[in-house]
Order: C-alpha cells, then sequence, then structure tokens
C-alpha cells in the first residue's frame, strides 16, 4: 500500500529478508530517480526480480461500430436484516471496457459484483448479463463469465495442472482441447514451470496468475475480479494487469475490477466511485478528477466522500452531478449462447476424480475411512446389551382345554409379552417367525390338561427367536419365571399334593443361533449403524470442508448443477463404504466366527443402496453445517441415535410408538439391520427379503433430492 508509505516518517525497503535501502519517501525517490514510490521500489529490487518488469500501458479502447451492452443493472439493492449493503445502484458497461469499482473496505463493491453475476439474490432490482436476466442456474450464461475472487479460492490439493483440467471439465471444454488449452495458459500466464506444483507451495502472485488462467480458461465474455492485487507485490500486480489488458484489448473481454488502489483505479476506462453502499460517480477517471476541480484521482474520490456525507463547507463546484447510469445510444445486443445440457456427466466425474485426488492427499482422512468402519467394529462388537420388553408370542395349542387356555392368559397378562393370534400348525410357526412377527412360540401337547391333573410329567415346547442371544437368553428367563409362577398359583388351587413340583418341565430349542452365543446376533446388527456413521460423516465433510476453505465458490461461479456437484461428491464415498462393507463382513466372518449362511449377492446389493444413502444423508447434513466440527457432530446424531434406537436393532420397531415408530419406519438403517440378520441368521435370500430393498431404493431419490434444494448455488 504504497499510498500508505506515503505518509510515514522513515520507511525500510525490503526484499527476500533482506534491507534494500533506508530512508523518508522524498529520499528514496531521489536516489532511484523514480516519481512515484512504487516505481521506487521496483529499481531498488534486484536485477533479476525486475528484468522482465514492464511499465503498464493502457492502449485506448476501440469505440468504432455499435457497442454491446455486457453489464446492466438497474437499481440494485442489497439488505442483511436492518443493515443496507447495497443502496440503489445502476450502471452499464459495454464489452471489451475495464471497469472498476473503487472504494474502501465494506463500501459493497463484493455484494455488488455477486448480486451482478448471480451468486446473491438482489433485495431490490434487477440486472442483465448481456441482455439476459442473472439466474444462478442459467448455465449459458454462467459459461460466458469467469470470476476471480480476493481470496484463493482454488483446491490446494490439485497441482496446477490439475486445478486448470478440473475448471476445463467443468466449463465442458471438449476433451481434445483440454490439453492444448492448458498449455496455452500455462504459456500465456506464465506458469509453464509449476504446473506439477501444488498452489500452497507458490509465491503470492503466481497463485494469482493461475486464479486468472482458471477463470478464462474457457474463454469467457466477461470477466469478475474482485481485489485480484490485494497483497501482490508492485511487480507481480503490473505483471497481472498487462494480463488483463490483453484480454480486454485483443479479446474483447469486458474487465469487471473492484480495487481501492488508486493507481490502479486509474488504468480502468472507466470507474464507479463507491461509499457506503452508494455509487458516487461514474465516468473515465480522468473526466472524475477533471469535473472535481481536484489535482489527483485520490483527492477527487475524498471530495466526493466529503459531499456524499455534508462535511465539505464551501460550495461544490460546477462539475456535472454524478451519474451512476453510463448512457449509451445502442440498444444492448445479446449474442446468447444455446444453454448447455442439464446435467453433464463430465462435469459430475470431474468432481469425483477431484475428491478422489483429495482423500489420495490426505492419509488421515483416507485411513479414516478405510480402516476406521473395521476398528469400530471390534470396539462395538463386544459392547453391547440389551433390555427386552413387550416380546410378542403366540401358542400352538394342542390340548384346547381350559387349563391350557388358562396357562396361555397367563403369560400373556404379564407386561413383558404381547399375545398374537394362536398357531394352528408348525408350517405357520416357522413362516411367522421368519417374518420376525414372532419371538417367541409356545407348544402346549395333546392331554395336557390329563397328564396334569394325574401327576404325569407333561412338556411344554418353547420356541425362541435366537437370532438376538441375549434377547434369546432373556425370553428363556421371562417363561421360566412365569411358568414356576404359573405353578405356584396351581398348587394354591389345589390340595399340595395333587401337583407335586417338578412335575412339567419347559425343553428349549433357539432356532437360528443354537449356541446362544452373542457375536452371531451383535454383528449383524453394528455393520449397519457402522456403515451409516462413516459413510455419512465422510460425505459431510467433503461438502463442509469446501465451505471452509472457500473453495464451494467454485460451485457458485461455475456451470456445474447442484446434482452433479452432490453425486460427484458422493461416488467416492459409496466406493470407500462398499470397500468397508466388503471388511467388516470378512471381519465378521473370519475374526468374530458369524457365519453367513443366507445369500451374500442379496445382502451386497443391499449394502450398495445402504451406503448410497448412507452418503446421501451426509450430504443432507451439510446444507445445515458451514463447519467440519459441527458436522461431525450433527451427522453422528443423525445416524448413530436412530440407527441404535429406532431400527430394531435393540427394540423391535413394531414395538415402537408415536414419532419413534415413524422414524423405525422410514430410517435406512431399519430395513439394512433386518436384510443382515436374515442373510447372517436365518439363511434368507431374495425370496424373504426382496419387500426390503424397496424401501432402501426409495429412500435414495428422497434423500438426495433434498440435499440438491436445500443446497444453494449462491451465497447466503
Amino acid at each position: 500500500y504504497m499510498d500508505e508509505a506515503e505518509r510515514f516518517d522513515w520507511l525500510v525497503a525490503m526484499d527476500a529478508g533482506k534491507i534494500l535501502a533506508t530512508g523518508t519517501a522524498n529520499e528514496l525517490r531521489a536516489q532511484t530517480g523514480a516519481d512515484t514510490l512504487e516505481a521506487a521500489f521496483i529499481r531498488l529490487l534486484p536485477e533479476e526480480k525486475r528484468k522482465d518488469h514492464k511499465t503498464v500501458v493502457i492502449p485506448p479502447r476501440d469505440t468504432s461500430g455499435e457497442p454491446e451492452i455486457a453489464i446492466e443493472a438497474h437499481h440494485l439493492s442489497m439488505r442483511f436484516g436492518d443493515f443496507t449493503a447495497v443502496n440503489n445502484v445502476s450502471l452499464r458497461i459495454e464489452r471489451g471496457e475495464i471497469f472498476g469499482f473503487l472504494g474502501s473496505n465494506g463500501c459493497g463493491k463484493s455484494t455488488t459484483m455477486k448480486m451482478l453475476t448471480g451468486l446473491l439474490q438482489p433485495s431490490e432490482g434487477d440486472s442483465l448479463l448481456f441482455g439476459q436476466a442473472v439466474d444462478a442456474g442459467n448455465l449459458a450464461t454462467r459459461k460466458r463469465v469467469g470470476y476471480m475472487s480476493q481470496a484463493f479460492s482454488l483446491y490446494s490439493e490439485l497441482t496446477v495442472r490439475q486445478n486448470l483440467e478440473l475448471h476445463a471439465r467443468l466449463f465442458h471444454l471438449p476433451n481434445a482441447e483440454i490439453p492444448t488449452r492448458i498449455a496455452e495458459m500455462a504459456q500465456r500466464f506464465g506458469l509453464g514451470a509449476v504446473m506439477d506444483s501444488l498452489p500452497d507451495g507458490l509465491p503470492l502472485g503466481i497463485r494469482q496468475r493461475l486464479s486468472l488462467a482458471v477463470a478464462v480458461i474457457h474463454r469467457p465474455d466477461l470477466l469478475i475480479l474482485d481485489e485480484p492485487t490485494s497483497g501482490v507485490d508492485p511487480v507481480a500486480r503490473d505483471g497481472f494487469w498487462e494480463l488483463m489488458v490483453e484480454l480486454a484489448r485483443r479479446d474483447q473481454v469486458t474487465i469487471f475490477i473492484s480495487t481501492h488502489f488508486m493507481n490502479e483505479a486509474e488504468r480502468c476506462d472507466r470507474i464507479s466511485l463507491m461509499h457506503a453502499g452508494k455509487v458516487l460517480a461514474s465516468d473515465a477517471p480522468a473526466k472524475l478528477v477533471e469535473n472535481s476541480g481536484h489535482a489527483t484521482l485520490e483527492e477527487a474520490f475524498i471530495g466526493y466522500l466529503k459531499e456524499a456525507s455534508g462535511l465539505d463547507d464551501e460550495p461544490a463546484t460546477e462539475a456535472p452531478a454524478a451519474r451512476t447510469v453510463a448512457q449509451t445510444s445502442a440498444p444492448a445486443h445479446s449474442h446468447f449462447a444455446r444453454p448447455g445440457a442439464r446435467f453433464s456427466l463430465l462435469r459430475l466425474f470431474s468432481y469425483t476424480i477431484r475428491e478422489a485426488l483429495e482423500l489420495r492427499r490426505d492419509p488421515i482422512r483416507a485411513s479414516i475411512a478405510l480402516f476406521g468402519t473395521l476398528f469400530l467394529m471390534v470396539t462395538f462388537g463386544y459392547g453391547i446389551s440389551v433390555d427386552v420388553e413387550n416380546l410378542r408370542f403366540a401358542v400352538l395349542d394342542r390340548d384346547q382345554t381350559m387349563a391350557s387356555r388358562n396357562y396361555a392368559l397367563d403369560l400373556g397378562g404379564s407386561r413383558y409379552f404381547i399375545a398374537k393370534p394362536p398357531i394352528a400348525d408348525y408350517d405357520e410357526l416357522d413362516r411367522r417367525m421368519r417374518s420376525g412377527e414372532l419371538s417367541l412360540a409356545l407348544e402346549i401337547p395333546p392331554n395336557f390338561a390329563r397328564d396334569l391333573a394325574r401327576g404325569n410329567p407333561v412338556k411344554i415346547g418353547a420356541w425362541i427367536d435366537g437370532a438376538m442371544p441375549t434377547r434369546a437368553e432373556t425370553v428363556l428367563g421371562y417363561v421360566q419365571a412365569m411358568h414356576q409362577g404359573w405353578l405356584l398359583e396351581q398348587a394354591r388351587r389345589h390340595e399340595p399334593g395333587r401337583v407335586p413340583a417338578g412335575v412339567m418341565t419347559i425343553e428349549t430349542r433357539f432356532r437360528y443361533n443354537p449356541d446362544v452365543k452373542s457375536l452371531p446376533g451383535i454383528v449383524p446388527a453394528v455393520i449397519p449403524m457402522l456403515l451409516i456413521l462413516i459413510s455419512a460423516m465422510l460425505s459431510a465433510l467433503s461438502v463442509v470442508r469446501e465451505k471452509e476453505l472457500g473453495s464451494i465458490l467454485n460451485l457458485y461461479v461455475t456451470p456445474v448443477t447442484k446434482l452433479e456437484f452432490l453425486i460427484g461428491k458422493q461416488l467416492p464415498y459409496i466406493a470407500l463404504g462398499m470397500i468397508n462393507f466388503f471388511l467388516v463382513c470378512a471381519l465378521a466372518v473370519s475374526v468374530f466366527d458369524v457365519p453367513l449362511k443366507g445369500s451374500f449377492l442379496l445382502l451386497t446389493l443391499a449394502a450398495l443402496l445402504y451406503v448410497t444413502s448412507a452418503t446421501g444423508i451426509g450430504l443432507l447434513m451439510s446444507a445445515f453445517v458451514r463447519s467440519q466440527i459441527a458436522a461431525i457432530f450433527a451427522t453422528s446424531i443423525a445416524t448413530i441415535i436412530p440407527s441404535n434406537r429406532f431400527s430394531g436393532m435393540i427394540d423391535p420397531v413394531s414395538s415402537l410408538e408415536g414419532g419413534a415408530r415413524f422414524v423405525g419406519e422410514v430410517f435406512p438403517a431399519t430395513h439394512f439391520v433386518t436384510i443382515c440378520r436374515g442373510v447372517f441368521s436365518k439363511a434368507l435370500g431374495f425370496a424373504d427379503l426382496s419387500p426390503y430393498l424397496l424401501p432402501l431404493a426409495l429412500a435414495i431419490p428422497v434423500i438426495l433430492g433434498l440435499s440438491v434444494l436445500l443446497l444453494k448455488k449462491q451465497e447466503r
């Protein structure tokens, strides 16, 4: 900031940690024979750093012929609550013109530029780009605009070449043309020596040239530059301006630049002076200086500020009234490109490749993505216990006497059991237990009442669903307790000698998990919870990380649709989720010794649908948060609690009520838990479990549709 340096009492000129000269501003100018302090600093630099420097010369613009209007704004205003950032701004900018916004930080320059390109929806007013109303979703207009933000917003994990290639694909350049175009950008912007370098290791001047190259790689007709040279040294700034002048004069690119450097503003064809959200004046810099009656543009700008603020005690000069609209007699012409495809696999897979490259260069995230599920599998596989209530049971009563009915009613009267319609035969028993309708089936044998009255031994069969061993053991304990209670009740009703202790026993058979081991029941239920947790968290972080780094701006300023962006982000994590699925299945079978009895093909298909839904949940959560920490917490809550409490992992969904029941019915983990248990423990296949695939499939478009709807293609 040389204008600030002019006011210092003493200056030290430094480069690469070395002092070049010291003294006052006048002494440094005198020492170097320069007219300005900036020129003096350049002359003090080592020869190798200033050998390619050229004084920026702005050739006159060709104004012959009928001009085309690139940007036209009418009464734009932007309010954030009670604060008005931009107030009633109107302007017109011609094709090939270098138009500048000059104003202090926070005066509304960036907000105005974002409204003009559709990145922000104005509170009032409207604007046109090449004769078309500004629309963030208009891909054809977006292709005609290049945008470069003040902050470096490209991908730091991609090389210079990969950044250029990514944006070439996002703007749908033909594949055959991309290598030639990248080579042209490298030569034109001096990037040839750093094409395989990562941006973080490059000087700011080179990074700014890379940003400019990315902004023009698709040959835009309009280039929006938001303080592009902020923080750049004078040599790099002048080099940057040489490139902009070449684009404007040779390629007829309209350049709309915001700045607070006076010497940069003087290089523009026309400028608008902006303060507190209002345009104070618009004209050529020399005209503004002449009309203000001051000697320099800085003095003229200060004069306009005083006039607008009512601080100038002197009468205003007879300069013409400041006009906020630059008039032209020619009508605006629209050479509007035909809109491109609304959905592009090229743009989609460009983001997929970009996400895969980021994962490859971030070993910590890649390790969590690949092995986090295995670690949690070992942890959770041994640590889950459950309590059981509201168990559904039915009776196969082969005696049909008062005593047998009394036995069944006594069991059904407990708060631990819910009686279901009686069972007719073994086939019905098997069918109802396979479907999960029953957790317990009691078989009362023929002659139950007679043998009981005679004191003969009587056996009652109790068929218990052993897919979850903890629950099976609990059910067994409940049945035994209820049985003992019934015997005592019978003893009180009859003479003590009539019903001797031990006259009747229960023979128990555990189906699907005969040995009643914990792991065969726990592992199939833990797999869905771990897959949804890791998959959703990674996909959420992939989007929120871009918000934190600022690279989400590439979604805003490129013709990528929200659907392409989200699916492109999602695909790598679907692949990682499936890798995790195969790993945990291998761990379950080989380490935990859990047999996989049913159709693995069915399980794999269900896992693919489930992981797609899980990553979609992560994308959905990313729409609500803006930091990675918030994304982790929000995704954990949104996945762990429903999958643990409402999916049937602990309590059957049928035992839930109200909102919990609704969540259980619609949450994808519910259906995948059923499939996992059916395949691992019950040897089920497509014929038995295919109905559970439909809810998983339906969840995908619903979740993705909500994610697309909630994701904004402009800043909030």
